[in-house]
């Protein structure tokens, strides 16, 4: 499996478009019955990051659209190869959580790459937990979708697809 292009996504090893990818992930957001954000401290917790005020407030309006909780993963490496997750990762570890707590959809964003690529290989060949990884960067391949380069701009536009097929749902 290969990173998405520029301007692409990968969707259940698929190479689509960034809007059918956000058109998909809205569909499994909202179908979900108990939806996940998982998003990192420096954002939510400790936002003295540049954007972090503003990437905190969208997130804020995308869990209370899907009806999701937020959990802060903090960025603390256990040491490899002797690690007990139990007891050398944070509690909000991403498998933890996850499979403590029967999560069906978990959406990581904004998570130091080399932490959400190993909760994301776990959470995958541990769980039936479906991921959504919004990466700032090139995306992660272990999610079952990946959008890469996501910023405030495109958390917008993934609330605007979220509420727009929200209606069409009540109608």
């Amino acid at each position: 499996m290969t990173h998405p292009g520029k301007g692409r996504a990968t969707v259940e090893e698929k190479d689509v478009s960034e809007d059918e990818a956000l058109e998909k992930i809205a569909e499994k957001v909202l179908n979900a019955k108990n939806p996940v954000i998982f998003t990192s401290a420096y954002i939510i917790l400790w936002p003295w990051k540049e954007g972090a005020p503003e990437k905190a407030e969208v997130l804020r309006e995308l869990a209370e659209a899907i009806g999701a909780e937020i959990l802060p993963i903090t960025d603390i490496r256990p040491e490899y190869p002797k690690m007990r997750s139990a007891t050398e990762i944070n509690p909000y570890h991403g498998d933890l959580v996850i499979g403590h707590n029967k999560y069906d959809v978990s959406v990581f964003v904004g998570i130091d790459c080399p932490y959400a690529d190993v909760a994301l290989k776990i959470v995958r060949d541990g769980t039936i937990c479906y991921t959504i990884a919004l990466c700032g960067h090139a995306g992660h391949v272990d999610a079952v979708i990946t959008l890469q380069d996501t910023g405030v701009d495109k958390l917008r536009k993934l609330l605007n697809v979220i509420n727009k097929m929200k209606e069409k749902m009540s109608e």
